[in-house]
């Protein structure tokens, strides 16, 4: 290979244009680009000014933290070997080097060294131009180089690529004089390509592991507010549910994950205003590790609206039936006092909805409700928070803290939990624990701390499944509906569909109603709902012998109900039966009477 052109090859293809027939296509081609150029009698290549090379080492940051721990160990082997390893920017610019003390000072003659940049179009045919051309690696060896000058050395080059965008990021080179002889510089110069990029895929989840963290934190601070955070090619770390919705320009976001890989290594002075430009009116914070940026926290603080009355106030969910009024007028009375309240339900009873009514229905409601989600909570990530204060912070703003799924919190990190609770409390902040298991038997099964249990569950409410209230489950679903519709919309339901949504035995209770009006709404242009309109679940419900027509009648006179709001003369008139056979029929199938009437 090292012979594949001689100089005599060279001189030919200078003065006549004469191809050698040995010589490499990738070389030839090189001849022929640099040819164009007219990179005639040049022995040195440019060289930039100091500032400009420490600009560029800062653009060339993260590549170089991740190549120079393995070319500097490397750098030392080196020594007296004759060899010199170099570290370029995208824009062949020497950032680094390392190696042999000879050959370092031999190459100054030629500027290769830092400093020097070694683009093709600067300095003709070279292992580094062609590499960041190519994006493969590249050997040239002696009259290979376009320059006659240049000929005094060998190189072999591999370029750096970012192991997501697949961009290139950097070059390692490996050079040395041309009358030596190295059989190992191309694999050299390889490996510690390879070792460069694993480390930059290590550095990625190393930053990902510290935002996640920093999400965490920063949600529980934030309470309910819009919140994502990005890595530095804009993957997401962690959004929340309400995230999306806080973006009136649904490209907005894309166009920002666009961008981000440019601008993360970018000074903030010229990072954040193009941000800014991208999402106007949200807040934007730069996450840096040791100065350098590894990604962006999106944030959308919302004032806090007027809270819808049918979702969250306590008198509007009591109207839903006997069940609901008996557990709403129970949370009323224990809003009025400072008690901590352990609320415990199926998934998706409604437990977080009443949570806040609760604390809507508090002394001031316009204080701030914070979540906790207990299941993604760590005994390191508690003795950091606390350390921090976070007690101080949340204590300070008021309030309820709610934490949801305590049962999940590992038992290292429940004594710490205690502490937390603790102190919220004594600093005046209201405390609700949510949990789809009971708590009580997890604290007999050994799983649950004793004294955080007691500590949680002062008062207690049990919500009740919606399959053993089934006479709300119609109420339910008009108040969801209504909710949700909007102006102008509304769902209709058939007798035959509102039979077999009351038949339905609703494992995911409220929140599998609330799944359920989103699919209608979508799917349903006429608003108009008949059984078969209905997931195939509803059509599998279980029928019992003799309970289909039954469920049917009920469902028409649940509804007859909700149209006349409650007025027993209209409902019966609709019904097309006496005022008095529609009292038996509300107390055959265990309806409540409205009390209006």
């Amino acid at each position: 290979m090292p012979n594949s052109v001689s100089k005599q090859d060279w001189e030919n293809f200078r003065a006549m244009g004469r191809v050698p027939k040995a010589a490499r296509a990738e070389i030839i081609a090189s001849w022929q680009r640099s040819s164009r150029l007219a990179r005639d009698g040049l022995k040195q290549a440019p060289v930039l000014t100091e500032p400009d090379v420490q600009q560029a080492r800062l653009r060339s940051s993260r590549f170089m933290r991740a190549a120079q721990p393995t070319v500097q160990k490397a750098g030392y082997l080196l020594n007296r070997s004759g060899n010199m390893i170099l570290l370029c920017d995208p824009e062949g610019l020497v950032i680094d080097q390392v190696g042999d003390p000879y050959t370092l000072d031999m190459g100054r003659e030629n500027h290769l060294h830092t400093g020097g940049r070694w683009r093709e179009e600067d300095i003709g045919t070279n292992a580094i131009g062609m590499a960041l051309l190519t994006g493969m690696p590249v050997q040239v060896f002696r009259a290979e180089h376009f320059s006659e000058e240049i000929q005094r050395w060998s190189c072999s080059a591999t370029p750096v690529c970012d192991p997501v965008t697949e961009r290139i990021l950097g070059v390692v080179d490996v050079s040395w004089p041309a009358d030596a002889l190295r059989s190992d510089a191309s694999a050299l110069s390889a490996i510690l390509a390879v070792q460069a990029e694993t480390m930059l895929r290590q550095m990625l989840m190393v930053e990902r592991e510290k935002l996640a963290e920093t999400a965490d934190r920063r949600r529980l601070r934030r309470g309910n507010a819009p919140m994502a955070m990005l890595d530095r090619y804009g993957l997401n770390v962690l959004s929340t549910d309400n995230f999306l919705r806080a973006f009136d320009d649904d490209g907005a976001l894309d166009r920002l994950r666009a961008a981000l890989p440019d601008l993360m290594d970018q000074p903030d002075e010229q990072m954040v205003p193009v941000l800014q430009g991208l999402l106007p009116g949200m807040d934007l914070e730069v996450m840096r590790d040791g100065g350098g940026g590894i990604g962006l926290l999106l944030s959308k603080r919302q004032s806090r609206p007027a809270m819808v009355p049918s979702r969250l106030d306590l008198e509007t969910i009591g109207q839903v039936g006997e069940v609901m009024a008996r557990i709403s007028s129970q949370a009323a009375r224990l809003a009025g006092s400072h008690l901590p309240i352990l609320i415990e339900g199926e998934t998706g009873a409604g437990k977080s909805t009443l949570a806040e009514a609760i604390h809507q229905a508090g002394s001031d409601p316009n204080l701030p409700f914070v979540r906790l989600d207990c299941a993604m909570l760590t005994a390191e990530g508690l003795r950091r928070d606390l350390a921090e204060g976070l007690v101080d912070q949340l204590s300070s703003a008021g309030g309820t803290l709610c934490l949801e799924s305590p049962a999940a919190c590992p038992l290292d990190a429940q004594k710490l939990l205690l502490g937390l609770v603790e102190q919220a409390a004594g600093a005046g902040m209201r405390i609700i624990a949510t949990s789809t298991r009971s708590l009580g038997d997890e604290a007999g099964a050994g799983r649950f701390r004793s004294d955080l249990y007691y500590r949680l569950a002062v008062a207690r409410i049990a919500l009740v499944p919606l399959r053993d209230r089934r006479d709300e489950i119609v109420p339910h679903l008009r108040a969801i509906t209504r909710q949700k519709a909007g102006v102008g919309r509304s769902l209709n339901f058939t007798p035959a569909a509102l039979a077999a949504i009351t038949g339905h035995d609703w494992p995911g209770n409220l929140r599998e109603m609330s799944n359920l009006v989103d699919l209608l709404l979508a799917v349903t242009p006429n608003g108009l709902i008949d059984h078969r309109s209905l997931p195939p679940e509803f059509s599998r419900a279980p029928a019992r012998e003799g309970d289909t027509l039954r469920d049917g009648e009920r469902a028409q006179i649940l509804e007859a109900i909700e149209r006349a709001q409650g007025n027993m003369t209209e409902v019966a008139r609709r019904l097309g039966i006496a005022r008095s056979t529609l009292y038996l029929k509300l107390d055959a199938y265990r309806i409540a009477r409205p009390r209006r009437g």
